[in-house]
């Protein structure tokens, strides 16, 4: 048991925070845990009755300070901490390797960029470099945005195991972001077979109208696929030959991490 936990556990708890307390110990032990995060390990590791710890995931993932892999029923810390305390993300592994590259697109491009990994059945932007033009996105770290409808989150899927993909696409609500939103397992599955052919995926306005976006899937320090980056362009700034000088930025510079 780690430092951190035992002295939470030494230490007299304040009168009427011993929910608050459990609570607080369940969110240190999920990261220390890693992929081995379930909810038998994190009972096991805290010593706790399953009825309690069961209803303290519960609590916290409706909340949003938890989330559940879907795939692997694993836990890991979830989208409002990431959106209350995205500093801390700095020690990332990936944000780390990947925000140099962030900048050198968004420079050569002129257009913003961003960073996501998945949580459940969407993706969540951990990293962001805003467009130095005045037109800007209207998005933040920690902001969730549809697997279906982004370059990111079909980018992600793509690069997924064929399994990996199906298990994601067995569970995905396919709702329409706008009338351009695939809406059809047929439709994202072609979207998708697409992207594995040339590599990178497009968002055509259907996540948000007036908003090209072009996505390329990222792997971890472990050659596995762990996020995606997506260069978002406004349409009106869309011109012959915008698709390929942003493609090919994208993807010299991702090659250059690998």
């Amino acid at each position: 048991m780690s430092e951190r936990i035992e002295s939470i556990t030494q230490r007299p708890p304040v009168q009427g925070a011993a929910a608050l307390v459990k609570g607080l110990r369940v969110l240190q032990v999920i990261p220390e845990l890693g992929p081995q995060a379930h909810a038998k390990n994190i009972q096991e590791r805290l010593g706790l009755p399953r009825p309690t710890v069961y209803r303290l995931l519960n609590t916290l993932e409706q909340e949003g300070f938890i989330e559940r892999n879907p795939i692997s029923d694993e836990y890991a810390l979830g989208r409002q901490l990431i959106h209350l305390a995205h500093q801390s993300l700095t020690r990332s592994d990936l944000r780390e390797r990947v925000r140099g590259v962030m900048h050198e697109i968004s420079q050569q491009t002129g257009e913003t960029v961003h960073l996501a990994i998945p949580y459940g059945y969407h993706m969540t932007f951990i990293d962001k470099v805003e467009s130095a033009d005045a037109v800007r996105m209207a998005s933040y770290i920690g902001m969730p945005v549809p697997m279906h409808s982004t370059a990111v989150g079909k980018a992600y899927l793509a690069a997924l195991s064929e399994e990996a993909c199906e298990q994601y696409l067995a569970r995905l609500t396919l709702e329409p972001i706008t009338v351009q939103t695939l809406t059809s397992l047929e439709d994202l599955r072609g979207a998708l077979a697409v992207t594995r052919k040339q590599g990178y995926a497009i968002d055509d306005e259907e996540n948000e109208l007036g908003i090209i976006c072009f996505g390329q899937a990222v792997n971890g320090v472990d050659g596995r696929v762990s996020g995606a980056i997506s260069v978002s362009v406004p349409r009106y700034r869309f011109q012959e030959g915008t698709a390929h000088h942003i493609v090919t930025t994208i993807q010299e510079h991702l090659s250059a991490l690998h």
